[in-house]
């Protein structure tokens, strides 16, 4: 009796390494109705956490520990499992979806109403003012004029001498300007490169498109029309461009992407082997605002479950005894349908679900929809609970621009920006009590992402 157990339990063992989940878990109970071990329970509790079935999981580790209260590593798995279970990690927040070609290639469409119509504010009345405005624009246009021209000459004659260039911030104030200026300028000149064909305009607009009211002035929802003569150049649905040669681009594949092995370069390097060793100029919050950061420029989107990266386990890595697995499973970044066989110059391509810019899309949105879900509709406030805190969603996080990770430093964040466009409008509505709702917001979302 004891032999066929013991050969159920090798089986199950290779079903776990082979993912056959189903199937080992049904071994198991037959296993356990003949001999309840807790190496089987916890086995079993292993099995449901690899699929996400955490209430299972916890109730099968806590059944091992019973019987084997000391055992430190089913200890720690518990705790994993209680807070994927709390935290509901196996939910998909946002909904799974995946881009569609057609509506990547579509024009952009501001809806009527969603931005307001004219200049904000109105050129103010009166002769003198309007001299003053002339004089000041003239005068702006040549300050600037200048400012290039010393740029320009400063960058080319001492830019690149004497010190490295990237080191503006210890050179005296006015040099160390001027060196980032130039640096500007330099990269703007060389180091942006379209991922779209040469001679075509960004997600392959047709030419000639007429600007729609509002977008001169106020922000579109999804990025587009910051550009008007290349109205989706940054919108949310086109490619991610690149800062190198479109030629350095071409990605490894096979056994060369995994050499050396990631997750052997993740082992030697980010394993803490001692107390962790603290930085006195840094903490949480720069992790945070990162984080945040990022959230407004660039996500490819959710990731193709169907096509893996099978990363394999060395022969001493401890996570092949912890979770019985050989390999760790990478999914894909998704494929940009809207690639043209043989007429594309860079390689490869990823679509970006979000805005480019630097427009706070996490906190109002990349989408029209998600824009509209978060405003108030009242004094162009957005959406919060009475005490300030966010409004929380169906699926257990809170509603903002940008959700598909979610931790404290991201909520406090997040919290704290929404805060800061309704007081803006409180005081645009103070100085301005003729606007509307839409007026108020549309400013408030100007003034706020000039704050980041």
């Amino acid at each position: 009796m004891k032999e066929n157990i013991q050969a159920k339990s090798n089986d199950v063992s290779s079903l776990i390494e082979q993912q056959h989940f189903d199937e080992a878990i049904k071994s198991l109970h037959v296993i356990i109705q003949t001999e309840s071990s807790s190496e089987h329970y916890s086995r079993l509790g292993l099995v449901y956490f690899l699929k996400e079935q955490y209430a299972e999981a916890i109730i099968n580790y806590e059944k091992a520990l019973q019987l084997e209260p000391n055992n430190l590593e089913w200890q720690e798995m518990l705790q994993h499992c209680r807070g994927n279970f709390i935290s509901e990690v196996n939910v998909a927040v946002p909904d799974f979806y995946y881009f569609d070609k057609e509506k990547l290639l579509a024009k952009p469409v501001i809806a009527q109403g969603k931005l307001p119509s004219g200049i904000v504010p109105a050129p103010p009345p009166g002769i003198s003012k309007r001299l003053k405005l002339i004089i000041g624009d003239a005068s702006g246009a040549l300050l600037t004029l200048l400012m290039n021209i010393v740029t320009k000459i400063y960058g080319g004659f001492a830019g690149y001498r004497d010190k490295i260039w990237t080191n503006w911030y210890r050179r005296p104030l006015l040099f160390g300007i001027l060196t980032l200026a130039y640096m500007r300028e330099k990269i703007n000149a060389h180091n942006l490169k379209s991922t779209y064909p040469k001679d075509v305009l960004v997600g392959f607009q047709p030419e000639g498109q007429l600007p729609p009211d509002g977008v001169k002035y106020f922000r579109t929802a999804d990025g587009s029309w910051n550009n008007l003569s290349n109205p989706k150049e940054g919108a949310a649905g086109t490619r991610f461009g690149r800062n190198v040669d479109l030629s350095s681009t071409t990605p490894e594949t096979g056994e060369k992407l995994l050499t050396p092995n990631p997750r052997e370069i993740s082992r030697h390097l980010l394993t803490r082997k001692e107390e962790m060793k603290e930085v006195p100029f840094l903490n949480m919050l720069a992790a945070c605002w990162i984080q945040f950061m990022n959230h407004d420029w660039i996500n490819h989107g959710e990731n193709v479950l169907n096509e893996i990266i099978e990363v394999p386990f060395a022969k001493d890595d401890p996570a092949r005894k912890k979770f019985w697995q050989t390999k760790m499973l990478v999914p894909r970044t998704q494929a940009d349908p809207t690639r043209v066989d043989g007429k594309e110059d860079s390689p490869v391509s990823f679509i970006n679900e979000v805005t480019h810019w630097w427009d706070a899309s996490q906190v109002y949105g990349s989408d029209q929809e998600t824009v509209d879900r978060l405003r108030s509709g009242i004094d162009g406030k957005l959406k919060t609970n009475p005490d300030g805190t966010l409004v929380v969603g169906k699926k257990g996080v809170e509603e903002t621009g940008f959700v598909r990770n979610w931790w404290i430093g991201l909520s406090m964040l997040h919290t704290l920006f929404t805060r800061e466009h309704n007081a803006i409008c409180d005081h645009l509505k103070k100085h301005y009590p003729s606007w509307d709702d839409n007026r108020l917001f549309n400013v408030a979302r100007i003034s706020s992402s000039v704050t980041f």
